[in-house]
């Protein structure tokens, strides 16, 4: 049979069919590619030490931090598991592969070791996961204050003794430029504020959120807390610098989804 040529218009209808069908097949490329470039699991080391109300350590009652990570990594198509884990373990562990990801604060160290969100050369405050402060408390008779450099009002020839609660680290290593003794034997936010009221130490430094809470009991009203905070830290989540190259656009959707969320009123309570 004689062959029949296509005419203009069925050559323009193949054209139109062929050229949807590409179109299709990119947007299924594209789509694979982008789901393919989000882990289906991201693993966060949170530490195993309460700070409320940021970490609670408590998987049927995540602190705000703690929320924040898992709805922002939800929000990208992530799972966020959290590890629960000594901060010398969590610190190890992101560096062997194990972790994706932990939360610190920019010190030297940490600058060093690890990737932060960063803006203008420094990291970025707006994509922080929380800003903790950390405060003083004094009896109400004492003259104690904090002129934002040092500690005034000390008796003369007095060493101060400052309280602070086990294992709150950021609390203890924030003293050691100071000239104190620390005493971090209490367990709670509440046994520190009675060894305050009961002379047993001279100060009290913790956080602004829990030491808030604990001097609503009437036992410890009598405390008085400081007008300057001794400082505000801003906590970051954070990968290593060895594994930046495979984790880095990642962390960069995740750290804008934690920006656009924080500061959503869910975020901002218990």
């Amino acid at each position: 049979m004689p062959r029949t040529e296509p005419t203009p218009q069925t050559r323009a209808v193949t054209t139109l069919r062929d050229a949807a069908i590409c179109a299709s097949l990119m947007a299924l490329c594209q789509t694979a590619f982008s789901q393919a470039d989000v882990p289906r699991v991201w693993r966060v080391c949170v530490g195993d030490q309460p700070v409320p109300p940021y970490v609670l350590n408590d998987p049927k009652h995540l602190g705000r931090a703690e929320r924040l990570l898992v709805e922002a990594g939800r929000s990208i198509g992530m799972n966020v598991m959290l590890q629960r884990c000594p901060n010398k373990r969590c610190r190890a562990s992101l560096s062997s592969g194990d972790s994706d990801m932990t939360l610190g604060g920019p010190t030297p160290e940490n600058l060093a070791e690890w990737r932060f969100p960063m803006k203008a050369g420094i990291p970025d405050p707006d994509q922080a996961v929380a800003h903790i402060n950390l405060i003083w408390v004094r009896r109400s008779d004492s003259q104690l204050d904090w002129d934002g450099k040092q500690l005034t009002g000390a008796p003369a020839g007095k060493a101060l003794v400052v309280g602070t609660r086990a294992g709150q680290l950021l609390a203890t290593n924030a003293l050691r430029h100071l000239s104190v003794q620390v005493d971090d034997t209490a367990h709670t936010p509440k046994q520190l504020l009675r060894k305050l009221v009961g002379n047993r130490v001279d100060l009290v430094l913790g956080l602004q959120e829990e030491l808030e809470v604990a001097l609503a009991d009437p036992e410890v009203q009598s405390s008085v807390v400081l007008p300057r905070a001794l400082r505000r830290n801003d906590y970051f989540a954070v990968i290593s610098q060895l594994h930046l190259s495979a984790n880095f656009a990642t962390a960069e959707r995740l750290w804008a989804a934690m920006g656009r969320m924080r500061n959503l009123p869910e975020f901002q309570r218990d």
